[in-house]
């Protein structure tokens, strides 16, 4: 009994550890304002999206984004689009407000090419497709417009870059159906039929008191669950 106490006390006593941490939000803005800008952009097939992070929270913390793609249903590659604690040009976030422009085209050699630009330097991704029947799109997770509440410490889906669901009843090709569904981004490729797409995927790093916490927890319920 006295275990389980210890137990269910530590547990309480991290969530609001970690609570305090989760106070972080995305905002995203689609395309150029100017009219001339946004015409050049859909000649040319390039979508753009600005994603702005911001909560007190975010000060000091690093950070990883992942782009992974799926195939046919699963998983066929991740890459590391930045690590800020891997790299040693790159420090953690020294403000209350993190931001980056997501720039995305299919080129007519059936290659992906994706640029993101952060405040100080630019990061450039080819990835190579089959030749595609249908258009990709990118969406982001926002629900109507509503800032996307981020959890520090946990990989949160932020971009999707798709093709579209068909839907044999009607034939319409749908985008907004997927990214807006009740299902998990990693079961498009099941749930939709879509044959490839990329997800762009974000962690900002707990604390490091936090994570030394996290592995006492763990290793305290492990010591508990022996006795």
């Amino acid at each position: 009994m006295k275990q389980i106490i210890i137990i269910t006390i530590a547990l309480i006593y991290f969530g609001r550890l970690t609570a305090q941490q989760s106070q972080i939000e995305l905002q995203t803005i689609y395309g150029s304002e100017h009219k001339e800008i946004s015409e050049i952009l859909r000649f040319e097939g390039i979508e753009i999206i600005d994603l702005h992070f911001s909560g007190n929270n975010l000060k000091g913390k690093d950070y990883t984004i992942l782009i992974k793609e799926f195939v046919n249903g699963s998983l066929s590659n991740i890459d590391t689009l930045v690590n800020s604690k891997m790299n040693k040009y790159l420090q953690p976030i020294d403000t209350t407000s993190f931001k980056f422009k997501f720039f995305v085209k299919t080129q007519l050699n059936n290659t992906i090419k994706m640029i993101t630009v952060f405040k100080s330097f630019s990061i450039e991704k080819i990835y190579k497709i089959k030749q595609p029947k249908d258009q990709y799109a990118l969406h982001d997770f926002l629900n109507n417009n509503m800032p996307l509440q981020i959890e520090i410490g946990k990989p949160t889906y932020i971009l999707g870059y798709f093709l579209p669901y068909f839907e044999k009843e009607t034939g319409w090709k749908k985008y907004c159906e997927v990214s807006g569904s009740k299902y998990s981004p990693e079961e498009w490729g099941k749930i939709f039929y879509i044959p490839n797409y990329f997800l762009v995927e974000v962690t900002f790093e707990l604390d490091k008191i936090a994570s030394v916490y996290t592995l006492f927890l763990i290793l305290q319920i492990k010591f508990y669950s022996l006795r």
